[in-house]
C-alpha cells in the first residue's frame, strides 16, 4: 500500500484530535496545530467575527493551503479550497459548514454559486458529510446536480477507553452540555426531580454545563462540575463515575459527547434529533425520546430566535419520556450493562470505529488520486 502525505487543516474541536492522531494505514498527516480551546471566550468571539464577515461579504468558508504541491492530497475540514490545483476532499458536519454554520448566509445566491463552483471542480474529489442527516442538509441547500456521486457519508470515529467504573450504591447519571437549555439540561433536571422522589437515595446526577445559579438544584445527590483540564481526569469524573449518560439535546449536529460516552461503554438516553438516531439505536445501545424541537427546520429558515424560545421553554412530554426511559435503566442493571456493551461495540468495531472509518477513508484517498 502506497504511503501518502496528506495535509489536513484541523480545527480546535476535540473531534479533530481523533482524526489526526489515528490516521489510516500508511497515511502521514501534515498540519498546523490549531491554537485555543473550542469553548473559550476568544474562540467564540472569533467564530462570531468570521460569521459576520461571511454574512455581509457573501463569501463561503474557504482556505488556501501554503505549499500544497508538497502533498499528495489535501483533506479540508475548514470549507472549500481555492486556487490549489491539487486533489482535495472536504468533510462537513452539515451543509452550513461552508458558511460558518450560519444558515441564513448559506441561503444567499452568490454564496450558493461559489460553493457549487468549487465542489463541482475536478480538483474536489470527494465530499464526506459526517452523517446521513448532514448529507441531506447539504443536498437540500446546495444544488449538487452533476456531482452527487462525490458525496459519501463517513461517520466520525472515536478511540475506545476501557474504564474501570467506580462501585456505587447509587445509579449515577451524567450530562454534558455547554448550552444548558439548548442541550436539554433543564428537561433532565425536571426529570431528575421526579426520579429522585421515585428512587430516593438510590440515584445521583452529575452535570457539566453553564447552569445559571437560580436553576441549580439544591440537592445533595446533584453535583455541578467546573472546568477539568486533564482529559483522563475528565473521563473518570464524567464517564467513569457514571452508569447512564443522558443528553436530551435539541441543537447537536453530531453529538460528540454522546460518542465519547459510547466509547467508554455507557448506555445512552437522548433525543431523536438530527444525527442522534444514527448513533443511538433505540432499544439496542440506549433509548431515544422525541425531541421537543428540531433545530434544523428553524435555523435553516433563519428562525433562530423562535427555535431558542421553544428550546428554552418547559417540555412536560419530554420530561415524561425521560423519566420513563431512565427508570427502565435504573431498575435493570443487566440491561444497563448490555446496552453499555453494545455502545462500546459500535465504537470498537462498528460504524463509529477507527478501523471502519480508516478503511473507508483510505479508500477515498486512493480513489481521489486515481482520477
Amino acid at each position: 500500500m502506497k504511503k501518502l502525505n496528506v495535509y489536513i487543516n484541523p480545527g480546535v474541536h476535540p473531534q479533530f484530535e481523533e482524526i489526526i492522531h489515528f490516521p489510516p494505514k500508511n497515511v502521514k498527516y501534515f498540519y498546523d496545530k490549531p491554537k485555543g480551546n473550542h469553548n473559550n471566550f476568544f474562540m467564540r468571539k472569533k467564530r462570531i467575527f468570521i460569521t459576520f464577515v461571511q454574512k455581509y461579504l457573501q463569501v463561503p468558508r474557504m482556505a488556501r493551503i501554503k505549499d500544497a504541491e508538497k502533498y499528495d492530497l489535501i483533506h479540508s475540514t475548514r470549507g472549500i479550497l481555492i486556487r490549489n490545483k491539487k486533489p482535495w476532499i472536504v468533510d462537513l458536519e452539515s451543509g452550513a459548514a461552508f458558511a460558518g454554520l450560519e444558515w441564513t448566509t448559506l441561503s444567499k445566491p452568490i454564496m450558493k454559486k461559489i460553493i457549487r463552483k468549487y465542489l463541482s471542480s475536478p480538483y474536489c474529489k470527494k465530499i464526506i458529510p459526517q452523517s446521513d442527516a448532514a448529507k441531506k442538509t447539504l443536498m437540500e441547500n446546495i444544488n449538487c446536480s452533476g456531482f452527487e456521486d462525490k458525496i459519501e457519508t463517513l461517520y466520525l470515529a472515536y478511540h475506545t477507553t476501557k474504564l474501570k467504573r467506580k462501585p456505587s450504591a447509587r445509579v449515577r447519571i451524567s450530562f454534558i452540555g455547554r448550552d444548558f437549555f439548548e442541550k436539554g439540561g433543564h428537561d433532565l433536571q425536571e426529570a431528575f426531580k421526579i426520579l429522585n422522589e421515585k428512587y430516593f437515595g438510590k440515584i445521583s446526577l452529575k452535570i457539566k454545563s453553564n447552569v445559571p445559579d437560580k436553576f441549580r438544584l439544591n440537592l445533595p445527590n446533584v453535583k455541578y462540575l467546573g472546568n477539568i483540564q486533564d482529559k483522563s481526569e475528565f473521563y473518570d469524573e464524567i464517564f467513569g463515575d457514571c452508569d447512564i449518560y443522558v443528553q436530551p439535546t435539541t441543537i447537536d449536529s453530531f453529538g460528540v459527547s454522546i460518542l465519547e460516552a459510547m466509547s467508554t461503554g455507557l448506555p445512552i438516553v437522548c433525543t431523536d434529533d438530527f444525527t442522534l438516531p444514527e448513533m443511538v439505536e433505540d432499544g439496542y445501545n440506549g433509548f431515544l425520546v422525541k425531541s421537543p424541537v428540531n433545530w434544523y427546520p428553524y435555523l435553516s429558515k433563519g428562525a433562530s430566535q423562535e427555535y431558542k424560545k421553544i428550546a428554552e421553554s418547559d417540555h412536560p412530554e419530554t420530561v415524561k419520556e425521560l423519566v420513563e426511559k431512565i427508570s427502565i435503566l435504573i431498575e435493570n442493571e443487566d440491561l444497563r450493562r448490555k446496552m453499555g456493551e453494545n455502545s462500546f461495540k459500535l465504537v470498537e468495531s462498528g460504524k463509529f470505529s477507527m478501523k471502519e472509518r480508516n478503511k473507508k477513508l483510505r479508500k477515498i484517498y486512493d480513489e481521489a488520486l486515481k482520477n
